[in-house]
């Protein structure tokens, strides 16, 4: 697959090699830590839930939103290592699933499961064309990987309107789209990054009295997110709800929603906590400095959800005919 230029109509989202260095490279250490389903997504807790059993709790949530029980076709739109589909086909009765991917390793490994009713597709989104409308389609943090690295509002909603165009286009009348993402407070990125967390509760918080550690940490803010951007999420740029919505306005309505931050916190914790027990292990497959850019990268993910710097932001879209 060549690289289309970064426009709005000609762009692909992040790069195939920003894909292969996260999913194939990172992918290769990061897989020790999400258990046998290899489930790459945050997940939905309830009490005395394990790892395994909330993301299994979160993919049967989205099935559930975008009434893809029973369907005849579904299409999962950068399908990881095949979690969602297979859980369609076993356990929501759906017939056939489409699913997208540019991380060679992924499709390869989607593959070789040979799950009955799974078709993969080493594909970008805007290339696919299908061969019938589907019932629903999934978008489980894809979205991060759509709009680049741009900092330009008005591109984002571009970028992602396309996707949504898209889907649009995909689904038979009535259908949803269900979307996960990780995205950023109400107040936009660089307020998420940059304020004081006590400005940044639910309830506003006190909006005087600045102090010179705030200062500080504004600073480290910046420092982690780039150092995200450079040594782990190359070429992504998480959304916030409004840039979304205003996306999809005219193509779809807003069905569902859930910002579920303190998944997020729990769902992180437990992924640094099987990181670091697999330092080692990790180390001799990747490298050192690797394994401890990705953990470095969690570290301050999680502790961006717990000041509500940035959420899990969960929509159900449905196809406005």
């Amino acid at each position: 697959m060549n690289r289309a230029k970064h426009s709005a109509t000609g762009y692909k989202g992040s790069s195939d090699e920003a894909i292969r260095h996260h999913y194939d490279f990172l992918g290769d250490f990061y897989r020790l830590a999400l258990g046998p389903d290899l489930v790459y997504s945050l997940a939905r807790w309830e009490d005395g839930d394990t790892l395994e059993a909330a993301q299994v709790r979160k993919l049967d949530l989205h099935a559930r939103a975008a009434r893809a029980e029973g369907a005849s076709r579904v299409l999962d739109v950068g399908c990881g290592w095949g979690s969602m589909m297979r859980r369609l086909t076993e356990a929501h009765g759906v017939r056939h699933v489409v699913g997208l991917n540019v991380s060679t390793s992924q499709v390869e490994y989607v593959r070789s499961r040979e799950w009955p009713g799974c078709e993969v597709r080493l594909e970008n989104w805007i290339d696919h064309l299908p061969d019938a409308l589907y019932d629903a389609v999934f978008a489980i943090e894809a979205m991060e990987h759509f709009a680049g690295s741009t900092i330009r509002r008005s591109q984002r909603i571009a970028r992602y309107r396309l996707f949504f165009e898209r889907c649009h286009a995909w689904l038979r009348p009535g259908g949803r789209l269900a979307v996960q993402s990780n995205a950023w407070n109400a107040r936009g990125w660089l307020a998420a990054m940059v304020l004081p967390a006590r400005m940044l509760e639910p309830d506003g918080g006190p909006r005087r009295g600045l102090r010179p550690r705030d200062v500080r940490d504004a600073v480290r803010n910046v420092r982690e997110g780039l150092h995200s951007s450079r040594r782990v999420f190359p070429e992504c740029f998480v959304p916030t709800r409004s840039e979304l919505v205003e996306a999809a306005r005219g193509l779809f309505t807003v069905a569902e929603l859930r910002d579920d931050p303190d998944d997020g916190a729990r769902t992180l914790h437990c992924w640094m906590e099987r990181c670091i027990a697999h330092r080692e292990q990790g180390a001799r497959l990747i490298g050192r400095q690797a394994v401890d850019d990705l953990i470095r990268e969690q570290q301050a993910t999680l502790r961006f959800m717990r000041e509500h710097r940035c959420t899990v932001l969960r929509v159900a879209l449905e196809r406005v005919d």
